[in-house]
């Protein structure tokens, strides 16, 4: 896969001139913006992704061409997956020739359409437990193994839907790291698909696979876990996860375009 990214804004260090040296700084992306926290990212880095050939053939799919704004702790990174946290801004006109891109906008136009209970999508289907994803860009390699706290969120000029999930390809134990708290939603006027994804720590799993691990004893109880897990997730507080739930809602909410 050729690596094809421009670079728009390379570097707005929060706190490295006066103009940023606040508490949160508005970060503006054409006609998207949003008022980041100092202590959320300390670095930004805003780039132009021009899409794939809707034929290509490589792990998740095509991409569409989007806007990628990634958040840093620190600059530079050792490899993109060190962001702490991922915003991608599509036209959702660039969606017709993107079999997946289409299914995820369709999906979540009719969720915020007829507004069904989410609480649903966070049932463990034991035949397969992809079943109930909801709408997630970008492709993934692996699917969505669970769902907990979805809720439908508004803003001044966004609508969607933010849950908590983890994506896999194998089974195994979930680590308290792994968890990806993430917004998918369409702007007013339908001309824009907004994907936001922050890794979070979850204190209520395990940092670590004990050395001991029964493995044949998990794999046989894996749907019960995957249902445990979701309870716990279900019943966790905001506090109970870093960076706090309520700080990621917060940015969610200064989500806007002009």
């Amino acid at each position: 896969m050729k690596l094809k990214i421009f670079t728009l804004m390379l570097i707005l260090a929060l706190g490295a001139s006066p103009a940023l040296a606040q508490d949160s700084t508005t970060i503006a992306v054409n006609d998207f913006s949003f008022d980041l926290d100092s202590a959320s990212a300390a670095n930004v880095n805003i780039s132009l992704y021009p899409g794939d050939a809707p034929d290509v053939q490589q792990p998740g799919g095509p991409e569409v061409a989007h806007a990628d704004i990634a958040l840093y702790d620190t600059f530079p990174p050792e490899s993109i997956y060190d962001a702490t946290g991922n915003i991608r801004i599509y036209e959702t006109a660039d969606f017709a020739d993107y079999d997946y891109a289409a299914q995820q906008l369709e999906q979540l136009q009719t969720l915020l359409d007829q507004r069904p209970d989410l609480a649903a999508y966070t049932t463990i289907d034991p035949e397969n437990t992809s079943n109930n994803a909801l709408p997630y860009m970008p492709s993934q390699p692996g699917s969505q193994l669970i769902r907990a706290q979805p809720r439908y969120v508004e803003t001044a000029s966004v609508k969607g839907i933010t849950y908590i999930t983890i994506f896999r390809m194998d089974v195994s134990p979930i680590l308290g790291n792994e968890f990806v708290y993430t917004f998918q939603g369409i702007s007013d006027d339908g001309e824009h698909y907004v994907s936001a994804t922050f890794w979070l720590n979850a204190a209520l799993f395990p940092a670590e696979i004990p050395a001991d691990f029964d493995y044949s004893a998990f794999d046989a109880g894996f749907i019960d876990y995957l249902s445990e897990s979701v309870a716990t997730l279900t019943a966790a507080t905001p506090a109970d996860f870093t960076p706090s739930l309520d700080s990621l809602d917060a940015l969610v909410q200064s989500f806007a375009f002009e």
